[in-house]
């Protein structure tokens, strides 16, 4: 290298470190929180230099902390261009896409960040936070650990942990985490919105308000304290509240996610306080914004629906091998809000059972993947797999593994409550002749409001926030079940009206049919201590009541679309 060659070298590293340290102070100026002057150092480097991939990334974090998460998506795949194997950039793009609710696309980046670097802990706690949202225990808690293996001290990692073991049902052992994660850091209260969480599951609903009522009481502003403080009948908003947080929906600053749950805690709130005219404004607007996130193909749900009719209605003559009778599923299952909390509560009461919750396990076992808005792919294949022997034996033994973990040494039944494993009753009376199928049913109109009035913690369920696909979508269920109710004449259906009017002797039916003995414990459901996540958390640590019958009419003139879906219909 010549003297021109050696200055034109040393002038460019100079240049270089002239930049960097520019860009270090800029990164100190954004992780204080001055947004705005971050941004006019970040352009002003990129102007200088727009192939310098931390800065190319850094400015699509600040893009995501101004909520533009298209510039953000914009900026990190540049940054992926500029270096293939920028871990960093696949997982703050597998973040855009987890607040954009694509999951499956969420997931690729991370593992593609995983794969290039096994050991950045970000990435790993990424992964175990999506397979949380996933509902998948096993794999949430294997990257928690992964984590926590890697930064024992880490907070982010033991509250991930922590999450992971509640998702697995060792809730006492999640509570005290977040018990200790609390107290060493006050500063950092959703620790403590974790924490009243996992109390209300375990039904510890005083010490769980207490941290909300609070909470709340130090810093209105933070939505996290307000929905559940709001969503409490016995407090009462301010005017300062209101006026905060209606106002905040029409702001830019606020994301459309912040925005949902602001107008349906309205509606709730609205809703206790009897102010139907207010809290119908409030349940109309969720609902808008909610459907608005991602629409629903309502033909993909034709095509499975008809596709299962079609395979289960050809005879199989397959033969399985004996399997382990050490434990046996009962399967509770029918639309979403039908009443299969309750129908757990009351089963789970008694001696010889254990309850799973929601298991999405089958539905994975056996290939499809996705039980909502599936892909004709996936469901082509499940219906070639059926034709093998080997399939459904796998899909048996898979299954008897999963539910085995939740059975103890008293306990022969443990029930599965996915709902919409009703479609799926032809692959559990194939797997299981033998096994309990119990159908939860309501009355149209109330099963259709209370969806409608519900928010879910994951996308899949689109169908509900629209009145015409919801009433469209009902009807489609029911046919199925006609079809089922045809085909395998043991599946018990449990109308949850008769429930209501009769506890005592439908109880006694239902404990029955599972092939056990009377125990009268099961009319005390309320006093069953175990775990609950379902949006029911609240009335199955109640008796029995008739509150949710009718309650939809006092909205009547909001769901006139509902009701003209289900008109002339004979399920209405």
């Amino acid at each position: 290298m010549n003297r021109h060659q050696r200055r034109k070298e040393n002038k460019r590293q100079s240049k270089t470190a002239l930049i960097q340290a520019e860009l270090i102070q800029a990164i100190k100026v954004h992780s204080s929180g001055n947004f705005l002057l971050a941004k006019d150092m970040y352009l002003k480097l990129y102007a200088k230099n727009n192939l310098n991939y931390d800065l190319i990334r850094h400015l699509g974090i600040l893009y995501q902390d101004l909520k533009d998460n298209e510039k953000a998506y914009n900026f990190f795949l540049k940054a992926i261009e500029l270096n293939p194997n920028g871990y960093e950039a696949y997982n703050n793009l597998g973040a855009i896409h987890v607040l954009n609710k694509n999951q499956s696309l969420a997931l690729k980046c991370f593992e593609k960040s995983n794969t290039i670097n096994p050991n950045y802990v970000p990435t790993i706690n990424n992964l175990a936070g999506l397979y949380h949202r996933l509902h998948d225990g096993n794999l949430a808690l294997k990257f928690a650990k992964r984590s926590i293996s890697l930064q024992p001290k880490n907070i982010l990692s033991i509250n991930q942990y922590a999450k992971a073991l509640v998702l697995n049902n060792k809730i006492e052992e999640g509570i005290e985490i977040f018990r200790e994660l609390s107290k060493n850091n006050p500063e950092r209260p959703d620790f403590k919105a974790n924490l009243a969480t996992a109390l209300k599951e375990i039904g510890n609903f005083s010490e769980s308000k207490k941290i909300i009522d609070e909470e709340f009481a130090k810093d209105f502003k933070r939505i996290d304290f307000f929905a559940p403080f709001a969503s409490d009948k016995n407090n009462t908003l301010e005017e300062k509240h209101l006026e905060y947080y209606q106002n905040l929906i029409d702001t830019k600053e606020l994301d459309n996610e912040d925005k949902i749950i602001i107008a349906h805690t309205l509606f709730g709130y609205y809703r206790n306080k009897k102010n139907f005219v207010k809290s119908g404004r409030f349940l109309e607007l969720s609902n808008k914004m909610q459907y608005q996130l991602k629409e629903f193909d309502l033909d993909k749900e034709r095509y499975l629906f008809n596709k299962i009719k079609e395979i289960f209605s050809k005879k199989n003559n397959s033969t399985l091998k004996n399997h382990d009778t050490s434990v046996k599923p009962i399967f509770i299952c029918g639309m979403p809000r039908s009443g299969t909390t309750l129908c757990e509560q009351i089963i789970s009461t008694h001696s010889k059972v254990s309850a799973a919750g929601e298991l999405s396990d089958l539905i994975k076992i056996s290939g499809l993947e996705n039980i909502i808005q599936s892909e004709k792919e996936k469901i082509d294949e499940f219906q070639i797999n059926l034709q093998k022997i080997e399939f459904i034996q796998n899909v048996r033994e898979n299954y008897l593994s999963v539910i085995k973990k939740f059975k103890n040494k008293d306990t022969v039944y443990v029930t599965d409550k996915l709902p919409h494993n009703f479609i799926l009753i032809g692959l559990i009376k194939l797997i299981f002749p033998k096994a309990k199928v119990i159908y939860c049913k309501r009355d149209p109109m109330d099963n259709c409001f209370s969806l409608l009035t519900h928010k879910f913690v994951d996308i899949a369920h689109q169908y509900s926030y629209n009145q015409k696909l919801l009433g469209e979508y009902y009807l489609m269920h029911t046919d199925l079940m006609e079809y089922w109710l045809d085909k395998y004449s043991d599946i018990y259906v449990l109308d949850n009206e008769e429930l209501v009017k009769n506890q005592e002797s439908v109880s006694k039916e239902l404990i029955e049919y599972c092939d056990l003995d009377w125990e009268k414990k099961c009319l005390e459901f309320h006093k069953n201590v175990r775990q609950v996540r379902t949006a029911s958390i609240e009335q199955v640590r109640e008796p029995i009541n008739k509150r949710s019958i009718g309650a939809w009419k006092k909205y009547s003139e909001n769901l006139k679309i509902l009701k003209s879906s289900l008109k002339n219909s004979k399920y209405e």
